[in-house]
């Protein structure tokens, strides 16, 4: 492969990474990485993106805001977007930004400083006094509507104070001490524990029962005014207007009227934060003259005038006990340290990330060692190094296996991967377990009840071995297994019938494709409507999708190609799951039955937009030209494709008559 091939590979690479984790973290509410491995990737993608704009992906997770709504829950369509924030992790980086605030006040900025909640951003209305809608954020156009559920919280008041109109934005989280109980009841009545305050209050709040939602014990703060019949004119102003109104405010936000002031607030709430009954994630630093901070805009992602500082992670140190190997549900084999119990941030932490085999041999962790060990991002334990100089000479190096733990079988390792796998993902028992937990997960088939612990019971009892081993159960071959009555086994076997149901991008999720998530299951979904078209489909039919690329599509044939998995989706579809994508959404229009390449520079639209009002209007876009392509839209400077497309007879239009034929209807 030639140097400028490999930067392209991997840049592919990344944009599936970072769209990956950012789904887990956004719409799964269960971070893969820490924010520092997340936030490293996206850099990387970011410089490669900007060195080599040609092969960006057009739909490149580093333009998307959060992530999409979850199904069951109807969308909520901003008038404005709904911003994230840029991060600065040090003193200097946040100097930076103070020098472009300067530059662009050409005075000594005032700014206030807020502590970030880590929790999952809202957006509530309220029409003359009384509370009307809230959504989450989702993708910052489209959020998903949780009014009944907000309704729950009990910080969240029903009425303001005066009869106003108001959208304002906010953050719900759980406190650690609810968090705490609610996980002393959960292990009390052996269920799974949750894994932290952060992802308990989204899922919380995402729940299609409210009634769930209401026995979380959700709290919530209100940081933003985004409507009003009178806007502040200054952010301490909207804080103070807030609280007047009866919403709740965190209360230890600072006015810092110069750099000083803001690096002392920042300083002093680096340790003081770890007291408070809420997990904060760092600080949010704002500009306090709002109507500055209009003029000064945003980018696509995030508000010029704030920025957000992250702290470093706290760090303990402990004694390595043993390095144990878990295989996740695509075979990846991931080593973690077995700790001395070490106290971070109020809870114990007894295991901590390797990550992978590269990592494990940069640190040169050896059993024995003692470590110092951090929370990255507040949630996700890993070690950090190893303290040799309190080395003995008794610690034990640790050799990473030549086979997987699980089931002995040779592991591999691709190029350009760090991560070592193991091939055999049907007879590892390690990977049968977590894909049919993966399976029934609320992003694939949603079948609820068939959790970890659920499946555990039906594979020691050799009730199932695959998915398709779902749809035979009946409540009979339910009866007798350990956690099983006869109102779960039912409530199960119902559950199961129903996910049958579910759509064909459901189905591509939760068949646990690899670099296949939610977003690129919708794609090839819509693209080739039913799975017989999509299994057919060759590699460039499937690159030819907007959106995929290369590696996905590479990864789809694969998968449709491999004689076991052929046998598995024959299996599901002969139990009468589901194999098509409902077309209710179809919408008919001047471009029905048009599959539509767009190329060259349009003028009064970015090409990504215009291809969705395409979509909109009944058609379907291509990203080449093939002999499937219907229409051609040439825009300036148009190359190759204008050219392939003449020479394959396809009908062509400039922009002039795309405009057109899109607002008065198919023209000759």
């Amino acid at each position: 492969m030639s140097a400028p091939d490999e930067v392209r590979a991997r840049m592919a690479r990344l944009t599936e990474m970072v769209r990956e984790l950012a789904r887990r973290y956004h719409e799964d509410d269960r971070p893969a990485v820490s924010d520092e491995e997340y936030d490293a990737l996206s850099a990387e993608l970011q410089r490669l993106e900007a060195q080599h704009p040609e092969w960006a992906d057009p739909e490149s997770p580093l333009a998307q805001v959060g992530g999409r709504r979850a199904s069951g829950l109807a969308a909520v369509h901003f008038d404005r977007p709904v911003l994230s924030l840029n991060n600065v992790r040090s003193l200097e980086e946040l100097s930076e930004f103070d020098a472009r605030m300067r530059q662009a006040l050409g005075t000594e900025p005032v700014y206030v400083g807020e502590l970030k909640i880590d929790g999952l951003s809202v957006i509530v209305t309220y029409e003359r006094g009384r509370f009307r809608r809230a959504a989450t954020r989702g993708d910052g156009v489209t959020g998903e509507d949780v009014t009944e559920n907000v309704r729950t919280i009990a910080d969240v008041p029903d009425r303001l104070s005066e009869p106003v109109n108001l959208e304002v934005r906010g953050e719900v989280y759980l406190r650690r001490s609810t968090f705490d109980e609610l996980n002393t009841e959960r292990r009390a009545r052996g269920e799974s524990l949750l894994a932290n305050p952060r992802n308990a209050a989204a899922g919380s709040l995402r729940q299609l029962d409210p009634v769930m939602t209401r026995e979380r014990r959700l709290s919530a703060f209100f940081y933003e005014i985004r409507e009003a019949d009178a806007l502040p004119g200054t952010q301490a102003a909207a804080l103070e207007r807030l609280g007047l109104l009866g919403l709740p405010v965190e209360p230890h936000w600072a006015l810092c009227p110069d750099f000083r002031a803001l690096t002392q607030f920042v300083v002093s709430w680096e340790t003081a934060r770890r007291a408070l009954d809420y997990v904060t994630d760092g600080l949010v630093v704002k500009l306090n003259d709002l109507e500055a901070a209009r003029r000064m805009g945003h980018t696509q992602k995030a508000p010029r005038a704030q920025v957000a500082y992250k702290y470093a992670a706290e760090v303990g140190v402990t004694r390595v006990v043993g390095i144990s190997l878990s295989v996740g549900r695509t075979g990846t084999v991931t080593p973690t340290a077995d700790l001395e119990p070490v106290s971070l941030q109020g809870t114990t932490v007894t295991r901590a990330s390797l990550h992978n085999a590269d990592i494990l041999a940069a640190l040169d962790v050896r059993v024995g060692d003692t470590v110092e060990v951090r929370k990255a991002g507040e949630v996700i334990p890993e070690v950090v190094r190893v303290v040799v100089e309190l080395r003995t000479g008794q610690e034990r190096p640790f050799r990473y296996p030549l086979v997987c733990p699980e089931c002995q079988s040779p592991l591999v390792r691709e190029p350009e991967e760090v991560a070592w796998r193991c091939p055999n993902r049907f007879g590892c028992p390690a990977q049968r377990r977590e894909a049919l937990i993966h399976f029934g997960s609320r992003g694939a088939m949603d079948i609820e009840g068939l959790g970890e612990k659920t499946v555990d019971a039906l594979l020691e009892a050799g009730r199932v071995q695959s998915p398709a081993d779902l749809y035979r159960l009946r409540v009979d071959d339910l009866r007798g297994l350990p956690r099983f009555g006869p109102v779960m086994a039912e409530n199960l076997v119902r559950a199961i019938e129903a996910s049958r149901e579910r759509p064909l991008s459901r189905l591509l999720v939760a068949l646990n494709i690899r670099y296949v998530g939610e977003k690129a299951a919708v794609l090839l979904a819509r693209h080739f409507e039913t799975l017989d078209r999509l299994r057919d489909a060759s590699v460039e039919e499937l690159a030819d999708v907007p959106g995929v690329g290369p590696v996905v599509a590479e990864s789809v044939r694969r998968f449709f190609v491999t004689p076991e998995e052929r046998v598995l989706v024959e299996a599901l579809a002969a139990a009468g799951v589901n194999t098509v994508e409902p077309l209710s959404g179809e919408v008919s229009g001047p471009f029905s039955g048009d599959t539509v390449v767009i190329t060259g520079k349009l003028r009064r639209t970015s090409r990504p937009e215009a291809e969705s009002l395409v979509q909109s209007l009944g058609g379907r876009v291509a990203s080449s030209v093939s002999s499937r392509t219907t229409l051609l839209v040439a825009g300036e400077d148009a190359g190759s494709k204008l050219t392939r497309a003449r020479e394959l007879g396809v009908a062509i239009i400039d922009e002039e008559e795309f405009w057109r034929r899109a607002a008065n209807g198919r023209m000759s």
